[in-house]
């Protein structure tokens, strides 16, 4: 019998083993741990974005030749076996993807976006070696032309690729089934994935292995309720709360070697792969990729599709564990994980709100880049679901590679050369490292950005591209060409026609802002002339209730409660309206910040519930480019206040 044991191992051998795969410069630790060890060491791994290690390549006890090797063993060694005469054909395919132009790339790109059942996760490291040290990837482009790296997935037969998608397989593969729980053992045993099996609690040898496998005979069914559906919490620190909240609705990709497949997560963190029932070890990564956004923060993940980290390994005993994430320290490339879980539920709370509030269109999909910085900024350009950068250079009368360079300069205070277009951001987010007086970054500060850019993706899903690019080039043209940088000037730059467009969109994001965070929040940080600060709702309430609207061209400082953006008119538009004939605290101003006349208010469009904002945006629409321009939708839509909407519109200079 031993003659037998050794020949199939060394087939097993010979089939699989191949060169090392080296690192340069990389120390691999020692693995001589046991699988318990090496799982509890990997989940306490800091929030810092590590490179994963990788150690030999791996018999692969997958392979088609290596499963019929194991069906063979099975049916001698075991009397009346339910195999006898099988026949082992592919299942699967493990292939490598080699991108060679940036189609290929883009094609990749909506492939690795994808996340229904039968989606293939893309693995930036090859598959069929021991992973030492588990980490958030393991390719790391050196600039922006180091594009081209080599993927790595299994698929089913017959699964069609998306056209532009081109592939080599490296070896067929056979998937067992549950029914075939004992066969896959003797593969794993002769292929030495020790790990695998004693997180299953079974140890063999070589003479125990027949006597094992005829005394399992009877309990196959026992056997393969070994196998589980991987499951957990992944939570996260609000900072501004210091509550513990879930990741929400994040995708989660798990799996172990071969055998990936993607779920999402709810609005408290649990997640449910019911995809496929495992064995061993299994690990549970982060993709920061589906329905919402893609969250890019580091270089390798702005330029590529590398955008999943390591969050833990489950086994059957350990499954159903909770993954904190809590906040630690941006030095040495920490905060990762709480960086992009802190942007992701900013972006899935403006969802909701938006699906509970009537914002008809809210984000999907989008491209989104947050990074750590000296200012804190926002930019929502609209580069990836538009893909309008040459329109928005027009408009802007600068050219395309000089207005990304203001683009970048301006919002990451660094300057990364133009990306291929699906690369490039819908979103940017800096400063979400600490302010000057802040100790920690405070969430409630990071959610009030996103949900101001937030508003900006609605009003630009709404509007359409060339209504945006017309928007945002207004504002790049106002950085380019002015000294002070500043996109907003006095309203009245680069014209006025394009300042009151300006002062429509960021009146609109303003007010959304301020409501997205009361609701969530109820409070919020207003900036006047005393300074910027957290003020409770009531408080900046009454200060918005004070507004002063400024006519363009503005020469004094702009503030929250003095402004040309329409935030004002639309805080009176919603609130309830005095209709007693007393005027409002809020005041018309000229440009130079001369009296000109109080406001009446006599004006309420809120409907069911002060958070509605489907009164105002829905009157946003592509024909819109003023605050004027609301005037007419609104008193179509409220014809018995339309004599009160023309006195408000008035009053405010419109």
């Amino acid at each position: 019998m031993k003659n037998y044991l050794f020949a199939i191992l060394g087939l097993l051998l010979w089939n699989c083993q191949r060169d090392p795969l080296l690192i340069d410069a990389v120390e691999i630790p020692n693995n001589n741990m046991n699988f318990f060890a090496r799982a509890a060491n990997e989940n306490q791994k800091p929030d810092q974005h590590t490179q994963i290690i990788l150690g030999q390549q791996l018999i692969n006890p997958y392979s088609v030749a290596n499963m019929q090797n194991a069906f063979d063993y099975y049916n001698d060694v075991v009397s009346n076996s339910p195999f006898t005469g099988m026949q082992v054909s592919a299942t699967h395919y493990y292939i490598k993807l080699n991108p060679q132009s940036e189609a290929d790339l883009e094609a990749i790109d909506n492939l690795d976006n994808e996340s229904n059942a039968d989606t293939p996760v893309l693995h930036d490291y090859p598959l069929d070696y021991d992973v030492v040290q588990e980490g958030d990837y393991y390719v790391m482009p050196q600039n922006e032309d180091d594009l081209y790296h080599s993927l790595y997935t299994v698929i089913p037969v017959g699964y069609k690729m998306p056209s532009g998608v081109q592939y080599d397989v490296i070896e067929e593969l056979y998937q067992p089934t549950d029914d075939e729980y004992d066969v896959e053992t003797v593969s794993l045993f002769f292929a030495d994935w020790q790990d695998d099996l004693e997180a299953d609690g079974i140890s063999l040898t070589e003479e125990s292995l027949p006597e094992y496998l005829n005394g399992q005979q009877g309990l196959m069914a026992m056997a393969s309720n070994n196998k589980f559906y991987p499951s957990g919490k992944i939570t996260l620190e609000n900072t501004g709360t210091n509550l513990t909240e879930g990741l929400m609705k994040a995708e989660i990709s798990y799996g172990r070697v071969f055998w990936w497949h993607y779920t999402y997560t709810d609005n408290n963190g649990n997640f449910n792969g019911t995809a496929k029932k495992y064995r061993g070890d299994v690990q549970i990564r982060a993709k920061w990729r589906g329905n919402t956004a893609t969250i890019r923060k580091t270089w390798n993940e702005v330029l590529g599709i590398a955008v999943s980290d390591y969050l833990m390994t489950v086994n059957k005993n350990t499954t159903g564990t909770t993954k904190h994430i809590p906040y630690s320290t941006f030095a040495s490339n920490g905060n990762h994980l709480w960086t992009k879980g802190t942007v992701n539920n900013g972006l899935r709370k403006y969802v909701d709100y938006c699906n509970t509030y009537g914002i008809s269109n809210t984000i999907s999909n989008a491209n989104v880049w947050a990074w750590e910085g000296a200012k804190e900024s926002g930019a929502t350009p609209m580069l990836y679901k538009y893909q309008q950068l040459p329109l928005m250079a027009s408009f802007a009368n600068i050219g395309e590679a000089p207005l990304w360079n203001v683009l970048n300069n301006f919002t990451t205070g660094f300057t990364i050369n133009l990306v291929p277009k699906h690369l490039r951001p819908d979103q940017i987010y800096t400063g979400v490292n600490p302010r000057s007086n802040e100790t920690r970054s405070d969430s409630r500060r990071i959610h009030q950005l996103i949900f101001h850019e937030a508003a900006h993706y609605s009003h630009a899903a709404k509007t359409g591209a060339t209504y945006w690019a017309q928007l945002f080039a207004s504002e790049l043209s106002n950085i380019h060409f002015t000294s002070a940088m500043d996109p907003y000037q006095n309203g009245a730059s680069p014209s006025l026609q394009t300042g009151a467009r300006i002062g429509l969109g960021e009146g609109w994001a303003t007010f959304a802002e301020f409501s997205v965070t009361h609701f969530y929040y109820s409070s919020s940080i207003v900036s006047t002339n005393t300074g910027r600060s957290r003020q409770q709702m009531g408080v900046v309430n009454g200060i918005l209730e004070g507004f002063s609207i400024y006519d363009r061209p503005m020469t004094s400082t702009r503030y929250d409660d003095r402004s040309w953006f329409a935030h004002g008119l639309m805080v009176d538009l919603m609130d309830v309206g005095r209709n007693n004939g007393t005027f409002d605290p809020s005041v018309h101003r000229s440009g130079t910040g001369t009296q000109l006349n109080y406001i009446l208010d006599e004006v309420s469009i809120q409907s069911v519930s002060q958070y509605n904002l489907a009164p105002i945006f829905s009157r946003l629409t592509s024909s819109v480019h003023s605050a004027a321009d609301l005037k007419a939708p609104l008193q179509s839509a409220y014809p018995a206040q339309s004599s009160q909407i023309n006195t408000l519109f008035q009053h405010y200079g419109y």
